[in-house]
């Protein structure tokens, strides 16, 4: 695998591969507290593209330098694209869309893990960003909420819900203000939290592990939960009946796994 920072070299990110399939992405505008303008965002959807291209890519982490994970999207930029002034603004191109959106989108489809290493306060968009993480592993020093109440927004509800609920991302929403990282494992938003000087330690670990799991079965269970998201129940079953019968059909670790569960040893699982 030709690691990314070999070969993509840009201001807004710091990549590299600490461990074989491990792709770790680190925003990098500490000064502005990894706001994402569209320097950022073009970027941040490059990296994850070829990423997610490269099949020996089995796990992705996403953290951020300085002591903010990502404070949501650039309120200047924000501020000129109100103005009609678009070089910076945070979205693709011409479109409405926003760049948080667009790669929040490839991640929760992505056919690998997602870790969130949240090294500091997720707000607005960022919060959206850690959200969409499969794991999220958090500083003691963290924080997560839209806080966009206070600036008169509504959002901070599709990815929030999908960890807590409507009627809880409804509360975070309306206190505006950030939740500590205590309460916010406590709610089942953050997975683990951790002193400040073992985020990577314990993130690197976890994508470790997963790194030596049978990738394309993770794949296809991802793909399977944003199909069955508020299915009728009986609709669920049949498509988690489907997704289990590809499963056996394509995942070549399928074998694998059902031979060392017999043999009585530790799986040797190759992604595929």
């Amino acid at each position: 695998m030709t690691t990314l920072h070999e070969d993509f070299a840009c201001s807004t990110l710091r990549t590299h591969e600490p461990h074989p399939g491990v792709c770790w992405i680190a925003l990098n505008r500490p000064e502005r507290l990894n706001a994402i303008d569209r320097e950022l965002g073009e970027d941040l959807y490059a990296v994850l593209e070829r990423a997610l291209a490269d099949r020996e890519t089995r796990v992705l982490v996403i953290t951020g330098e300085g002591r903010s994970f990502c404070a949501g999207d650039d309120l200047g930029a924000v501020e000129e694209h109100l103005r009609g002034e678009y070089t910076r603004s945070p979205v693709i191109g011409t479109t409405p869309d926003p760049m948080y959106l667009r790669i929040i989108e490839m991640l929760v489809t992505s056919r690998v893990p997602v870790i969130m290493a949240i090294n500091g306060d997720a707000a607005g968009a960022g919060a959206e960003l850690a959200c969409a993480g499969d794991v999220r592993i958090a500083s003691s020093r963290a924080r997560l909420g839209s806080a966009l109440l206070n600036v008169a927004q509504a959002g901070g509800l599709v990815m929030m819900s999908r960890l807590v609920g409507a009627a809880r991302a409804t509360e975070i929403y309306l206190s505006g203000a950030l939740l500590d990282a205590d309460e916010a494992e406590r709610l089942g938003i953050f997975t683990k939290v951790v002193a400040p000087e073992d985020l990577v330690s314990t993130t690197l670990a976890e994508a470790q592990r997963l790194a030596s799991a049978p990738t394309a079965a993770i794949g296809l269970f991802k793909e399977l939960r944003e199909q069955a998201i508020g299915q009728p129940v009986q609709q669920a079953l049949r498509l988690q009946n489907a997704v289990h019968i590809r499963n056996n059909a394509e995942v070549v670790d399928a074998l694998e796994g059902a031979t060392a569960f017999i043999e009585k040893r530790r799986p040797r699982f190759v992604g595929k």
